[in-house]
């Protein structure tokens, strides 16, 4: 919405404004356009849009009262005035739109010179002197007055009745420049839309032919709207599910590709979903939280009383239609504060009891949906590297594309001699028959179980939800389509495709694309394939990995590493020892991940070969757009990192993480911090019972702190450490690195060099 007025310290129940509301189609031609506007005054707005095959400028406007005093004659021709000066510097190739209240009546040609053409022959009123002086500017510039060229009922044609005579009259216009008048298909007057806000004026359509494309050639493919309720009728799932198994076999052509197959059925899929659960438009979705059926029929009862009220002005009957209406308006606004009242007991107390029962993330995903209040970003200009604003979203959605494919093509750099340093190891027999046996028919349906309902899906559209209801015919289809692949070791080339979205960290400048981090939207199907062969690694993998890592493995958690750490200060400081600790952060570590030696390493895991090419080819030519308000970009290839969204992603990161935290720990040679645990837990007598251990670091996965007894050791590890990464392709980074001492008796006043840069050590109160 653009709008103009007055400052609100000025603002009076006699002030005015003016505003233009933008459908998601006319934003983005705006946008393109330039975004250009002005807010020439309280009473006049104009914006331009570029389009195809002509540019629209398009004006709203509210003119003075017909003038009776000196003043309101003053402002009548301020008002035209300011017209005449804006539509002076509009291009004369432009179709010129005027919209608003006007506040003159026209009269018909009967009334007007037979020169005058600006004026229709479908008029209801008498010409008052507003009414002259807008023919008159009409003519002196060209414009017609399009609502007197097209016929239709009276109250159709009138917008506001005039309080004291009761009678009705045509005083909201649109106007359009001569040349563009066959472009006006229609104009007309809505009576209910008045009764929903209780204005005295009706609404008014113009319906205009014009083609509104947008300068970009590349759009977004249709998107299919499912809803969500219907997926859980039983009749209609059960009707899906039908037409499924008359189609599936058609998908399983042997003379056809993989990624045909996967087209075909893809294209049944979203046939037949459209055809059983599409999303009835009719239906007003996006309503409150608290709003209901009841509500909306006291509402809709409200609308239809306000027109019959309508009819029946200036008769015997208005009495008591106005009754009726006014009686209506009161029961609706009951209803909704007594509503309101109820949904606000019902969310404090859904709050409380989450609270209560100590489940904090519901409360505060309840509290957050409430808030709302997310910074809306849609339609916010950026700035590209130098500075400069972008504020056309071809520019913007090239500034996007160039933002994260540097972001997201990390260099790094691994010599290939140390990538066949690592050494493979072969799986047991039985183990590797496991790996490599075609997945079952089971291990599809748990697959599929296993994906998240109501999440966005890839470039395909086709969501778990979808999936999920197609029931056995889709699991027999997945199944064979996916044994098919891992026979072949060939996998859908659109699954290497993904879909980025940015979302904004809700802190920092919003101009800049640093301060927004990219989603991942990638194909349903290619992350069931996926979880397959993540179910079968798992637990195996898992069984390798060092205990003293946490991230994304199975009954772990940060808040074990937290509460382990905790303990270790409160030991140590209890029993007055020091401790050193040093908190590192990789830059961009899942982006800087080099693939081949990420593929080496899993074989030295004991992954199998075929698993691995099966990963490998899911990382083959991968491709990434970004979205932005609905526009996609041109792809760009991503050459390392694992794939985000993926899978397995983390559990590779692991994987690969776990391997070079185990060379930095055999080069560092230092022993931690040490533990004796027993009966007494940590620190013991000589005569109890107990076992030493040490713990040099904490890991929750890229995440790590160092805990050494000296600062020796802790410089002898973080040296270690960027000297193993460094060769793996990693990257400490300084800025992010920080050093935290538990001093035994006095603070160490000297600082350490850490990569070059001096880091001293803080003091901190523990």
């Amino acid at each position: 919405m653009i709008y103009s007025g007055v400052q609100s310290d000025n603002k009076t129940r006699k002030a005015h404004g003016v505003a233009i509301c933008l459908d998601p189609i006319a934003t983005k031609v705006w946008k393109d356009s330039g975004s250009e506007w002005e807010a020439v005054s309280e009473r006049i707005i104009k914006i331009r849009l570029k389009c195809t095959p002509i540019d629209i400028t398009v004006l709203s406007v509210y003119s003075p009262v017909n003038p009776s005093a000196k003043q309101m004659a003053n402002d009548a021709d301020k008002f035209y005035s300011d017209l005449q000066d804006t539509i002076n510097n509009v291009s004369t190739n432009d179709m010129l739109i005027i919209m608003g209240d006007l506040n003159a009546r026209v009269g018909g040609n009967q009334q007007q010179p037979a020169s005058i053409n600006s004026v229709g022959p479908f008029t209801v009123d008498v010409e008052n002197e507003n009414g002259a002086r807008l023919v008159d500017w009409c003519e002196i510039n060209n414009i017609v007055v399009s609502n007197t060229f097209f016929q239709h009922k009276l109250l159709h044609q009138t917008s506001w009745m005039h309080p004291g005579n009761k009678i009705w009259h045509m005083i909201d216009y649109t106007l359009v420049n001569k040349k563009f008048r066959s472009s006006v298909e229609d104009v007309r007057m809505y009576r209910r839309a008045s009764g929903a806000i209780g204005t005295d004026h009706h609404l008014m359509r113009t319906k205009i032919k014009i083609h509104l494309k947008s300068r970009r050639k590349g759009v977004l493919q249709k998107k299919t709207s499912i809803d969500a309720v219907k997926l859980k009728d039983e009749k209609l799932v059960e009707a899906f599910q039908k037409g499924l198994r008359e189609r599936v076999d058609d998908a399983n052509v042997d003379t056809i590709s993989i990624d045909e197959k996967y087209e075909l059925f893809v294209s049944y899929l979203k046939e037949k979903a459209e055809e059983h659960f599409i999303l009835d438009k009719k239906v007003n979705r996006k309503k409150k939280e608290w709003l209901t059926d009841e509500i909306l029929k006291i509402i809709d009862k409200k609308s239809m009383a306000f027109v019959e009220w309508q009819n029946h002005r200036h008769t015997n009957l208005e009495a008591e239609y106005r009754n009726k209406y006014k009686r209506l308006r009161k029961l609706a606004k009951t209803k909704i504060e007594h509503r309101q009242e109820e949904y606000w007991d019902e969310v404090c107390e859904g709050i409380e009891k989450s609270i209560k029962s100590n489940d904090t993330a519901t409360a505060f995903s309840i509290i957050r949906r409430l808030k709302g209040g997310s910074k809306r970003v849609e339609n916010m200009p950026i700035e590209d590297k130098n500075g400069k604003l972008l504020v056309n979203s071809t520019d913007q959605l090239e500034r996007w594309r160039e933002y994260f494919c540097e972001l997201l093509n990390v260099h790094s750099t691994v010599d290939p001699y140390v990538i066949n340093e690592v050494q493979i190891t072969a799986p047991s027999r039985l183990d590797l028959e496991r790996q490599n046996a075609r997945p079952s028919f089971e291990e599809v349906k748990r697959a599929l179980n296993q994906m998240k309902s109501r999440k966005a899906p890839g470039s395909d559209e086709v969501t778990a939800d979808i999936l999920k209801a197609g029931g056995e015919p889709v699991i027999k289809w997945l199944h064979e389509m996916f044994t098919e692949m891992w026979e072949n070791e060939q996998v859908v080339k659109e699954w290497s495709s993904a879909t980025l979205i940015r979302l904004y960290k809700n802190k920092g400048d919003k101009k800049l694309c640093d301060n927004y981090r990219g989603i991942s939207l990638l194909s349903v199907t290619g992350k069931i394939f996926s979880r397959i062969i993540l179910n079968r690694i798992q637990n195996s993998v898992d069984e390798r990995l060092l205990e003293i890592q946490s991230g994304f493995r199975s009954n772990k958690s940060t808040i074990d590493q937290i509460f382990t750490l905790k303990m270790t200060m409160e030991r140590r400081r209890e029993f007055n020892k020091p401790l050193f600790m040093c908190f590192i952060d990789i830059a961009k570590a899942y982006d800087s991940v080099n693939r081949e030696l990420l593929w080496r390493i899993c074989q030295s895991y004991g992954i199998s070969e075929k698993l691995v090419n099966l990963l490998r080819m899911l990382y083959k030519d991968s491709k990434a757009k970004v979205k932005i308000n609905g526009e996609l970009s041109d792809s760009f290839d991503i050459e390392t990192g694992v794939m985000q969204g993926g899978i397995p992603s983390p559990m590779l990161f692991n994987i690969l993480f776990d391997f070079v935290i185990r060379k930095v720990i055999e080069e560092a040679s230092v022993a931690g911090v040490k533990f004796s645990y027993g009966s007494n837990d940590f620190f013991h007598g000589s005569r109890e019972k107990y076992e030493n251990f040490n713990v040099l670091a904490l890991l929750y996965a890229d995440d790590l702190v160092a805990m050494c007894e000296t600062t020796d050791d802790l410089e002898k590890f973080i040296r270690s450490f960027e000297k193993i990464t460094q060769k793996f392709g990693l990257t400490m980074s300084v800025k992010k690195t920080c050093i935290m001492t538990l001093q035994q008796l006095k603070e160490d006043q000297h600082g350490k060099v850490l990569k070059g840069q001096e880091v001293d050590h803080p003091n901190i109160d523990i």
